[in-house]
Order: C-alpha cells, then sequence, then structure tokens
C-alpha cells in the first residue's frame, strides 16, 4: 500500500482510498471519466426534456399525473429517535410514521445515514417495516432494530426511501 497526497487538503492518503479520510474528498475519479458522465447526464437531460416538449406540442395539457405510489410516498413522514444498543455496536429507533396521503401504505424501506463527530458519513443501514400504515393515520414502531452501526456514528438521519401501496 502507498501513500500519496490528496488532491484537496494535501495530505496523505493510501493510494487504495476512495475517500480522504482527512476531508472527506472523493478520490480516484479520472477527470476524463468525470466529464464523461456530465456528457452522459446532459444528454439524458436532453432526451427528456425533448420528450417533454414532444409530448406538449401534441396537445398534451402540459399537467402531469402523478402516480399513486409517488403521491402516497410525497405525504408519508418519518420522525425518528435512536440510540445506541448491543454494547454500542447496534442501531435501535423509535419510528413515528405519519400518513397523510389518501392510500393505506405497507413495506416501508427506511434508510439511515451515519455521520461522525466531523460530519462525514461514514456508514448506512436500510432495513424494511413489513406493516401497513393506515391512510389519514400515524403509526409508531417502537425498539426497531436497524442493524449494526460504526462505532463513530455520533448522528443519523433516516427516511423514507420507497413503500408499497397495500391492496
Amino acid at each position: 500500500m502507498a501513500l500519496r497526497p490528496c488532491k484537496e487538503c494535501k495530505q496523505q492518503i493510501s493510494t487504495d482510498a476512495k475517500v480522504c479520510p482527512h476531508c472527506g474528498k472523493r478520490v480516484g475519479t479520472s477527470t476524463a471519466s468525470g466529464c464523461l458522465l456530465a456528457i452522459l447526464g446532459l444528454f439524458i437531460l436532453g432526451s427528456v426534456s425533448s420528450a417533454l416538449l414532444h409530448k406538449t406540442e401534441n396537445g398534451a395539457s402540459g399537467t402531469t399525473t402523478v402516480d399513486p405510489k409517488s403521491k402516497a410516498l410525497s405525504n408519508v413522514k418519518l420522525d425518528f429517535k435512536w440510540n445506541k444498543e448491543g454494547f454500542g455496536s447496534v442501531m435501535e429507533a423509535n419510528f413515528t410514521v405519519k400518513n397523510d396521503s389518501d392510500y393505506d401504505v405497507k413495506d416501508l424501506e427506511i434508510k439511515c445515514r451515519h455521520f461522525a463527530n466531523s460530519g462525514t458519513e461514514i456508514d448506512s443501514n436500510t432495513r424494511t417495516i413489513y406493516e401497513v400504515v393506515k391512510a389519514h393515520s400515524t403509526r409508531k414502531f417502537n425498539k426497531f432494530n436497524m442493524g449494526f452501526i460504526h462505532s463513530q456514528a455520533a448522528s443519523s438521519s433516516c427516511g423514507i426511501h420507497d413503500l408499497s401501496l397495500a391492496q
């Protein structure tokens, strides 16, 4: 394992590192690959814009319809409190899910991102709550085990990333 200076903070880092442990700067991505990604992004953006323009020119009213799942996902809110259990190695959370949508939802996929005292994201966990939350209701899930957590995790941010509509 060789060392090299970080392009951002100039501290010595491993040549195998993907992220600088000192400043958090992503390393190893070449300028050429960054340009390629930018060109690809512009191509996709142009294609989507062209398709939307074509739809509007062909008599579409300009209003977009949102599918029920997306509508439900935007109207379901998550509140949480967490602590470390299992000798400080397991995240245990108390989740409160408020469903302000018109749909019953189930199978809530929750992703929690964990940060060190420095603010650097150091870990994440994703788990699914296999329960139903009725439309226009609030439901609590106490002592939910989110799995192993980094020992240096000092704060977390959790959100609902996916769900299903209950039948």
